[in-house]
């Protein structure tokens, strides 16, 4: 995961929610505002979005971090609750294998993906598992957002691997660690983080830390 960096709402979101009676409802604009604040990829899992999903009806989902259920009709308009999700269904509809927000639904996380002091708790096992320092968070990951299903860790393992392979046998230096870990904590020039880049954000900075 990478904190979500969050922008101005849409002025079409804005007039929306002050309309006087006006209840949530995602609408394209919203959609697409919050798909280019995260770089088009997952707010939990970091996969590329939209993406289409096995039995799923959406190519992505609008997630509020602290869950509907327990918001008034206005708190459920604020757009600084709402993240964009992926489908949460890579390979099955199953519950056991369903993720993020998917999974998520209408339970409450101790944790904001808008929070760095959250972030800087993550780190990535070589088999691509994500665990939390903060044994509430680490809970959370895996019961909550289930983001430990083996899809995931393998994408995940497989992204830090190619990085590593591309390094070859050279001896980076400090400076060609530090052009590396910019471009996967920027957008491109079409506004897209790279997938799963919170991965390989938290190995390069771990390896700088070498310095």
């Amino acid at each position: 995961m990478i904190r979500v960096e969050k922008t101005k709402e849409p002025e079409s979101w804005l007039l929306h929610r002050l309309t006087p009676g006006a209840k949530y409802e995602p609408t394209a604009d919203l959609r697409e505002s919050l798909l280019a604040d995260q770089g088009y990829i997952c707010a939990y899992c970091m996969r590329r979005i939209p993406v289409s999903d096995k039995g799923a009806n959406e190519t992505s989902h609008i997630e509020h971090v602290v869950p509907q259920s327990s918001l008034t009709r206005e708190e459920a308009m604020d757009y600084g609750n709402m993240v964009i999700c992926c489908p949460g269904a890579i390979n099955s509809t199953s519950a056991k294998l369903c993720h993020c927000d998917r999974h998520k639904r209408e339970t409450s996380v101790s944790f904001s993906p808008f929070d760095e002091n959250f972030i800087s708790t993550l780190s990535y096992s070589g088999d691509g598992t994500i665990k939390s320092s903060n044994p509430v968070y680490d809970r959370e990951l895996n019961d909550v957002l289930n983001l430990n299903v083996n899809i995931l860790k393998a994408n995940r393992k497989a992204v830090k691997q190619k990085l590593q392979s591309s390094f070859g046998k050279r001896q980076l230096k400090k400076s060609d660690i530090e052009k590396i870990l910019q471009v996967y904590s920027s957008k491109d020039s079409e506004g897209k983080r790279k997938e799963y880049c919170g991965v390989v954000i938290n190995y390069l900075t771990k390896k700088l830390r070498q310095f």
